[in-house]
């Protein structure tokens, strides 16, 4: 069931820039909602919670998860928080963010307004706008409806990559005993909200393509499918570009990860 959008008020501690972005990001989710022939936004679909806590029992029992009281978490919570701020038109239900301790760069949600991102994202990402649009992305499946239905909240799929496509049709591929459902439509619907999100949120679009473009060729996980680049571009021409800066929260965990990283790999070296 789709929901009419409300309109959110701005914090006062947002700049007039992000101010400018927000309510153009705004006007972007309007006309996904009442242009003809474009996305609606959604709620939460019966019994898409049910599947989403079925699927996190998988999770917590097979992946290990950093906690909610560690840094990196905190700071990923703050920042999903923030778009989620952006995102909430007619959507009422609450959003969960949790990193995976997990080197592969990948990005995933899984219905009821559960969001998990790797280390590996993090560490992969070049500044703050790349994480904020692999989280936006997420964001963008569960406002686009994607959980609803039940061949979405089985227990075999359900979940969606921020980077990959396949150039035709839907692909399957394997994660722990779980499986991540590729969709070229649905990455694409994912897509346009997430630019509207980050615009709203005074982070720069771009940074999606950024985030795709410096993906290793050749990754069987991750291939970069050109028809969905093509699309992004042709969404990012009419948008006018957007300087943001990353802060010192995503610089911190950075440098936290970094030498996580290192001690890591000394501990292997001994």
């Amino acid at each position: 069931m789709s929901f009419p959008i409300k309109t959110s008020f701005l914090p006062s501690s947002f700049t007039s820039g992000k101010v400018r972005g927000a309510f153009v990001g705004s006007l972007l989710l309007m006309s996904l909602f009442f242009s003809g022939g474009c996305l609606a936004i959604y709620g939460q679909c019966a019994g898409e919670l049910e599947g989403a806590k079925t699927t996190l029992q998988r999770i917590e029992r097979e992946w290990p998860l950093r906690g909610n009281g560690d840094a990196v978490t905190q700071y990923v919570q703050k920042l999903g928080a923030q778009l989620a701020h952006f995102s909430v038109y007619g959507r009422n239900s609450p959003w969960r963010f949790s990193v995976v301790r997990n080197l592969a760069p990948n990005a995933f949600s899984i219905g009821g307004g559960y969001v998990f991102i790797t280390d590996g994202a993090v560490n992969f990402v070049q500044n703050e706008s790349e994480l904020a649009a692999i989280l936006a992305h997420e964001l963008g499946h569960e406002l686009a409806g994607h959980f609803c239905g039940t061949s979405n909240l089985s227990d075999s799929g359900g979940l969606f990559d921020i980077f990959s496509t396949p150039k035709s049709e839907e692909r399957q591929v394997g994660i722990g005993s779980l499986t991540l459902a590729i969709d070229p439509v649905k990455e694409q619907e994912a897509d346009q909200f997430a630019v509207s999100i980050l615009q709203a949120g005074g982070y720069d679009p771009r940074a999606m393509l950024d985030a795709a473009r410096h993906l290793p060729r050749g990754d069987a996980l991750h291939p970069v499918d050109a028809q969905r680049l093509q699309a992004l571009e042709n969404i990012l021409a009419k948008i006018p570009p957007t300087q943001a800066q990353d802060s010192e929260d995503f610089r911190t965990i950075k440098r936290t990860l970094a030498a996580e990283r290192a001690a890591w790999r000394e501990e292997i070296e001994r």
